[in-house]
């Protein structure tokens, strides 16, 4: 992974940074990621112009220094640096680049070292000869918790790759019948809601009640990592509500006790 980033993929670092701030070219490796950061924005474009390898830019801030790194096979080819790294990673099944932190004044890029959501590989696994190149970025973007538009959500959904209510999509379950997995992630996904109201129901009788925040504390680690703070927050309010429907608790004022 490393190798394809210096040679094609960190070029427009080089090539884009803009050297009249006198700042450096930063590298920081994170245990599951590398980022990058330079000074300068893209001078031609957004990073996502480039992703489907249609786009050549015209003109680069540097432009001798980009003939001579070409000159000296430091890159391959001009231009194509960025949709070459989502290629790449795309056949890795890992996260695609990320530009999203990058800002009129610098580029950041990260790329990741190992999977997100594990659905995320599996359906590029299993559909790999069926997903386009903007299908893969789309559902990069959902197992990242990263906004889509309406009608790209409408295509995911036509093809059974996503599933759940805007803004909360995530990766379809469909990849598990894909693996003859359907009633074991049916059987999950159950277990999972009934272990969460279980851990809630022995902290009431422990402790005789207790308020929503310590439920959130309490299944912070046992819901999905791929959840945001705020989804897992809406996990636990929901598991309540269901869990009041039920009878099995009720509310009083902020503390909840069973019947």
């Amino acid at each position: 992974m490393l190798e394809s980033v210096l040679l094609g993929g960190n070029a427009p670092f080089y090539l884009h940074q803009d050297y009249s701030e006198h700042a450096r070219i930063i590298l920081t490796e994170q245990s599951n990621k590398l980022i990058f950061r330079n000074a300068g924005g893209f001078i031609e474009g957004s990073p996502e112009d480039y992703t489907l390898g249609e786009k050549t830019p015209e003109r680069y801030r540097n432009r001798w220094l980009a003939n001579a790194m070409v000159n000296l096979n430091m890159i391959d080819t001009l231009g194509y640096g960025i949709h070459r790294m989502y290629e790449e990673q795309r056949k890795r099944y890992f996260p695609l680049p990320d530009y999203s932190k990058s800002t009129r004044n610098g580029v950041v890029l990260e790329i990741y070292g190992h999977t997100i959501d594990e659905n995320y590989s599996k359906l590029l696994i299993e559909k790999k000869d069926d997903l386009s190149l903007i299908e893969v970025i789309l559902l990069d973007k959902i197992q990242k918790g990263q906004p889509i538009t309406d009608d790209a959500a409408k295509l995911l959904k036509k093809k059974n790759l996503i599933e759940g209510r805007k803004p909360h999509y995530h990766i379809s379950s469909s990849i598990a019948s894909a693996t003859d997995r359907k009633a074991e992630y049916i059987k999950l996904k159950g277990i999972e809601d009934e272990y969460c109201k279980k851990l809630i129901k022995d902290y009431i009788l422990k402790f005789n009640g207790g308020k929503r925040a310590d439920f959130e504390s309490l299944l912070d680690d046992k819901l999905p990592e791929l959840l945001t703070r705020k989804q897992k927050k809406d996990k636990v309010k929901n598991l309540l509500q269901s869990m009041k429907r039920d009878g099995t608790i009720i509310l009083n004022g902020i503390t909840w006790r069973l019947k």
